[in-house]
């Protein structure tokens, strides 16, 4: 994990790598930088962090190709180690037959585990290595924090509906803990009838 000091702004900056994957996260205050770089080319967009998803998705990524050129060779070797059983010469276990059982080995060895976060502007694709959980934790904690520092205050010409809605959203979000969600209940007198919480920041404002 590197720091960088941009005026006056500390920006974490997390590198992971795995086979031909090549992932970079350069946290800002309020925004994820991410560029991810593999054998089929690179991208890169920056989002928000209120703009990544709290879902998670697991992906494997193999090199199929390998596994198929594995499976060929061992093919052709059986063919071969066949004729040579069957025909006049010595029999002899065909050389192919070895190729393709290491390639397909190493179809089956070699693979990456990813961790996938939705967001509006693409999945985020996180190694599962010894920095995947700190890259996770780190998109978490600054997305709590961006929600907390944007919803979770009184305002004095709120209604008490308004503010169990929005109290209610930040614990939907993760932003609050049961405990911190029952504090503030128990602050203000909750209407008898309250509707779920919205989904999105800009409904709390209706």
């Amino acid at each position: 994990m590197e720091q960088n000091h941009t005026q006056g702004e500390v920006v974490v900056e997390i590198r992971q790598k795995r086979n031909s994957n090549r992932i970079d996260f350069k946290f800002g205050e309020e925004e994820l930088e991410y560029r991810i770089e593999d054998s089929s080319g690179s991208r890169s967009f920056s989002v928000p962090y209120l703009g990544i998803s709290r879902d998670r998705q697991t992906f494997e990524e193999r090199n199929q190709w390998l596994g198929n050129v594995g499976l060929l060779w061992i093919a052709l070797g059986v063919v071969l180690t066949a004729a040579s059983y069957f025909g006049e010469g010595p029999f002899r276990l065909s050389f192919w037959v070895w190729v393709g059982i290491g390639c397909y080995a190493f179809y089956h060895f070699r693979r990456t585990r990813f961790t996938i976060l939705p967001s509006e502007k693409g999945n985020l694709c996180v190694i599962d290595d010894a920095e995947g959980p700190r890259v996770i934790a780190e998109i978490e904690r600054r997305r709590v924090a961006v929600l907390r520092e944007n919803y979770d205050f009184v305002a004095a010409d709120e209604s008490a509906e308004q503010r169990v809605r929005r109290y209610r959203f930040l614990h939907q979000e993760g932003a609050l803990s049961d405990d911190e969600l029952a504090e503030r209940l128990s602050m203000i007198e909750e209407p008898s009838s309250v509707e779920p919480a919205p989904s999105t920041p800009r409904q709390l404002l209706n």
